[in-house]
């Protein structure tokens, strides 16, 4: 990895999000990395989407860090993530193995698994 890195994180909310951003900082932190932190969220669910941004905020403030946050409308978030990083050309996508919500995303990494196999980087999916 080099300095000045790239990382992507996406964010629902859940633990396995939360872990993957704690992941991610201590990765900008090592390598003098940019973090650009995305929740996607659906029509109607405004307010969902700020409390989750409060919450990454609390996380970000305190950290000696570059960072962005952006909220996304739209239902496909692996589709969100893997084309904001194509777009803006970042070094590293992290997400966690689980995320919250859909019958299609319980199982295990619907959402990692599709970011990895379509992502044009590398994908971190943290565990815990």
């Amino acid at each position: 990895m080099k300095d000045g890195m790239r990382i992507l994180v996406g964010i629902d909310g859940s633990d396995h999000s939360l872990w993957a951003l704690m992941e991610a900082i201590n990765i900008a932190k090592r390598f003098s990395g940019f973090l650009k932190v995305i929740t996607v969220y659906d029509q109607g669910k405004d307010e969902e989407a700020e409390k989750i941004r409060q919450k990454t905020m609390q996380y970000l403030e305190n950290e000696s860090i570059s960072y962005d946050f952006a909220i996304i409308l739209g239902s496909n978030p692996p589709r969100a993530l893997v084309d904001t990083a194509a777009n803006e050309k970042f070094d590293l996508i992290v997400v966690g193995s689980r995320g919250l919500g859909s019958a299609a995303s319980f199982l295990l990494g619907s959402i990692s698994k599709k970011v990895a196999t379509d992502a044009s980087c590398d994908v971190l999916v943290v565990k815990k």
